[in-house]
């Protein structure tokens, strides 16, 4: 009986601690934490929730607001469209940043913390709730910042990086994207230069727009698909390295300034973007895009340019035959008084006149492709006049290709040598090109052709 009593007795006491901890000591730890953790915020406030900052540095004052779509804007000293990850980096360090200790619990001698002239002031405003936090010198220690908020007198030293506040500036909070479109929705781009006007518009497909492209300026054919979407590539992903806002120095930067080297206008459905590309010709570094009279001057990187094609040339599709290995019907290859034409059927290659000789299938699709693919590297006329200069009328080398249909597409000549190149003309691109000699020491050898075995 005195076992079960005691027991008994335990099991009470076990029973009442644990309702005591369970009501009063967890949640008195817990509340303890939760105000430890308020303690050592430095806004009071989610920075998501911020609709407006203002920033005053020693050189000047910065005030930003946001919409309900989350976008900021600068508002002063200038008003331009934000950018908003910059914001938002600034906001979500102020977050972070915590309180590592209070120095003082009043104000006494400021300036031995560089508080009596902060390099930076930030003012917050979230709904009906603001805070301004005053930043000021770097401890010795800790390489972070003091700081002193406007709603008590307390001296912080807190866990903000010195990085991430210092070097901020009006330019810093821009929005430096000269051009806003998708390039995915783009479907057509025009591209004039002092010596050509270039259209292009993407190709459909009954399923709907593809990522081929077509001329129809100057002349009608295929585009580069790799180049298109590089060129357009570089016109979404321009970026402003510095801005020119004031209309009386934007007047005189374009009296300096030569005719433009490009304008670019990109068809996103109803709406027309265009920038036209401007460069100093004493000062290379000196290069400007332009988009809208009531938008800045940009100035961006030289190198841009580099990747802007001015002639259609650039952007073509180099390949010189005009067929593609699986339109392929017949190939035939002329080499002086040599000629021979293999057949393609189910994507084998079979010799014209010996069906039941074995061809090195590997071999032949290896020649086809080069053949298809062999691209211009130069341009040497536009025209195909006069080819005896380039040893065409008679040339060394000459491959016709004829379709599944029976019609002569394909054609390639190479004439003269010279230097790695060799002459070229084709039915993939008019006039005279150069492309790279070492097709002509890849024409099959009569091994390759056959091996002598039956099919």
């Amino acid at each position: 009986m005195t076992s079960y009593r005691t027991t008994l007795l335990l099991a009470m006491i076990f029973a009442g601690l644990g309702v005591y901890l369970y009501t009063i000591e967890v949640p008195t730890i817990e509340q303890e934490t939760v105000q430890h953790e308020e303690a050592q915020r430095l806004i009071p406030f989610d920075y998501r929730d911020v609709t407006e900052m203002k920033i005053t540095s020693r050189k000047e004052t910065i005030r930003l607001t946001r919409d309900n779509r989350r976008r900021w804007s600068i508002v002063e000293p200038i008003k331009a469209k934000g950018d908003s990850r910059e914001v938002e980096n600034v906001l979500r360090a102020l977050e972070i940043g915590k309180v590592s200790r209070v120095i003082q619990e009043e104000e006494k001698d400021l300036s031995e913390y560089g508080l009596d002239s902060p390099n930076s002031i930030i003012q917050l405003t979230a709904g009906n709730q603001s805070e301004t936090l005053s930043l000021g010198g770097v401890a010795p220690l800790t390489g972070t910042l003091y700081a002193k908020r406007e709603s008590d007198t307390h001296i912080l030293l807190t866990t903000l990086s010195v990085t991430d506040f210092r070097k901020k500036s009006l330019f810093t909070f821009r929005h430096k994207d000269v051009m806003f479109f998708d390039r995915n929705m783009v479907e057509r781009i025009q591209l004039n230069s002092p010596t050509q006007h270039i259209t292009l518009d993407r190709v459909a497909s009954i399923h709907g727009a593809t990522g081929n492209w077509r001329f129809s300026e100057p002349f009608e054919g295929p585009a580069d698909k790799t180049s298109v979407g590089l060129l357009l590539m570089t016109l979404e992903d321009l970026t402003a390295l510095e801005f020119i806002d004031q209309q009386s120095e934007k007047e005189t930067l374009l009296q300096r300034l030569p005719p433009p080297l490009l304008t670019a206008t990109i068809h996103t459905g109803q709406r027309a973007h265009l920038v036209t590309f401007f460069q100093s010709p004493k000062q290379a570094e000196e290069t400007y895009a332009i988009t809208t009279a009531d938008r800045p001057i940009y100035k961006i990187s030289p190198a841009t340019l580099k990747g802007l094609p001015t002639q259609a040339f650039d952007i073509q599709d180099k390949r010189l035959f005009g067929m593609e290995m699986a339109e392929i019907g017949l190939l035939t290859v002329t080499m002086g008084s040599e000629t021979f034409t293999v057949a393609q059927q189910h994507g084998e290659w079979y010799l014209d006149g010996s069906p039941n000789l074995s061809i090195d299938q590997r071999e032949m699709q290896l020649f086809v492709s080069r053949v298809v693919d062999l691209p211009a590297e130069l341009a040497m006329s536009s025209t195909k006049e006069h080819l005896g200069e380039y040893g065409l009328a008679s040339p060394a080398i000459e491959i016709m290709g004829v379709d599944t249909r029976g019609r002569a597409r394909g054609h390639l000549a190479l004439g003269t040598r010279e230097k790695g190149l060799v002459y070229a003309v084709g039915s993939g691109l008019p006039g005279v090109y150069q492309a790279r000699s070492a097709i002509l020491t890849q024409i099959p050898t009569n091994e390759i052709l056959w091996q002598g075995k039956p099919n």
